[in-house]
């Protein structure tokens, strides 16, 4: 019987230089092995962008990417971590990077990549770049196999020896925790630097960081202060009323299909739900304000309404560290005090021409069917958080697609 392990790729440094970009990577199977992986200078720089690395934060590269015909670029992501707490981050990257990720995962070699941990320090090294363990008891009957192998990992260390003058490691932080599980990285408490021969070392960083990410979807900007409708040939999916205990898996669907989303979050429920609204701007969607308490702004006097916007942007802001600009009045009321609030804090009024009365019917079907009956070609689409929605957004988003929309985030 054949005992599958899984692959974890944790990013330990990166170094840019004028002609080079190198990452360090500890690849984590039954046991560690650490590489040193040379990327290109576009990759480099959007990896640069999202991490601090010494700091609390650990970070974990994906093995998955993806096509942006939009952008013309690929898309994976990294895993950013810290205690039980864990948000996934999205950017761009190269073909060559892409190919890496493949020749790392599949044990293929690659010049890019080499192998940095001593062979004394792995005597089961084989065992490390192995998707499928065999058994302890056919590993008899394998040992020629092994030795064979151990060779030709000899040479392949000896071929790139060319690339590891270029990057001379003085020491190898071997860090393994027999009682964790592998998606349980240790902390280090202090890491290395790759500075041309030398390695520097730095102290972890106490303070808290935040990633400034590039959406992964298609978005359009608004250039007007109060918004109906957007341009022909996109559409927009909103959602009102979050966040809430259905907040997650709304942005996993719009994930699964690689399509955009906008959500209005009241600030009573991000006091309550704070991990839902970072886990929507941690996957690259766009948030706006949605008022404190919802109330009907056209009864409320001008500083009742200052107070409903701002203290709400503020609570959202705490959580992402990103301005918010995007609002929409409950009920879509307003009236000139709010649309000089608009003015005077750069905001954008984000209402909309297309009402599914998803809270009317809370009927999958009739939601589904209010899209279908629609113009959805420039549309902006209201809908809220609820079972419902999750239950009707998948063909929602399957029927907007077959009319070649794009479905876009707003900013």
């Amino acid at each position: 019987m054949s005992v599958y392990l899984v692959k974890i790729l944790e990013l330990l440094s990166l170094n840019i230089e004028f002609d080079q970009s190198v990452l360090r990577v500890r690849l984590s199977t039954e046991h560690d092995v650490e590489l040193l992986w040379e990327i290109d200078q576009f990759t480099a720089e959007h990896l640069k962008a999202l991490t601090v690395l010494g700091g609390q934060y650990k970070y974990r590269l994906s093995f998955h990417s993806s096509w942006d015909s939009n952008k013309n670029h690929y898309i994976s992501f990294l895993t950013k971590t810290y205690k039980d707490q864990s948000e996934k981050i999205y950017f761009p990257c190269s073909e060559a990077y892409v190919n890496g990720l493949k020749a790392i995962k599949c044990n293929e070699h690659i010049t890019q990549i080499s192998i940095v941990t001593p062979l004394s320090e792995t005597p089961s090294l084989i065992d490390l770049l192995e998707t499928e363990v065999v058994a302890p008891k056919k590993f008899n009957r394998k040992f020629a196999w092994i030795s064979v192998a151990l060779m030709c990992i000899l040479t392949i260390i000896s071929v790139d020896n060319s690339f590891l003058h270029k990057v001379e490691i003085k020491k190898i932080t071997n860090v393994k925790s027999e009682s964790m599980s592998k998606e349980n990285i240790l902390n280090v408490e202090e890491t290395e630097t790759i500075t041309g021969s030398s390695v520097e070392k730095t102290k972890p960083s106490n303070e808290s960081t935040t990633s400034v990410k590039e959406s992964a979807f298609p978005t359009e900007e608004l250039n007007e202060v109060i918004n109906f409708n957007i341009q022909e040939g996109n559409v927009a999916l909103t959602f009102d009323d979050g966040p809430s205990k259905f907040t997650k898996e709304i942005t996993d669907i719009l994930m699964t299909y690689s399509v955009g989303g906008t959500f209005f979050f009241i600030g009573n429920n991000v006091e309550k739900h704070p991990d839902s609204v970072q886990y929507v701007q941690a996957n690259g969607y766009s948030i706006g304000s949605h008022s404190m308490s919802h109330p009907n702004f056209a009864k409320l006097p001008s500083v009742k309404q200052e107070y409903e916007i701002l203290h709400t942007n503020r609570l959202i802001e705490e959580i992402i560290q990103e301005k918010v600009t995007l609002f929409r009045p409950p009920y879509g009321i307003k009236n000139e005090t709010t649309i000089d609030l608009m003015n005077l804090t750069n905001s954008k009024m984000v209402l909309w021409n297309s009402d599914t009365e998803d809270w009317k019917s809370n009927n999958a079907n009739e939601i589904f069917k209010n899209v279908v009956n629609t113009k959805a070609s420039g549309s902006i689409i209201l809908l809220h958080e609820s079972q419902a929605v999750i239950d009707a957004l998948p063909r929602i988003i399957e029927y907007l697609q077959g009319q070649d929309l794009n479905i876009v985030s707003l900013n």
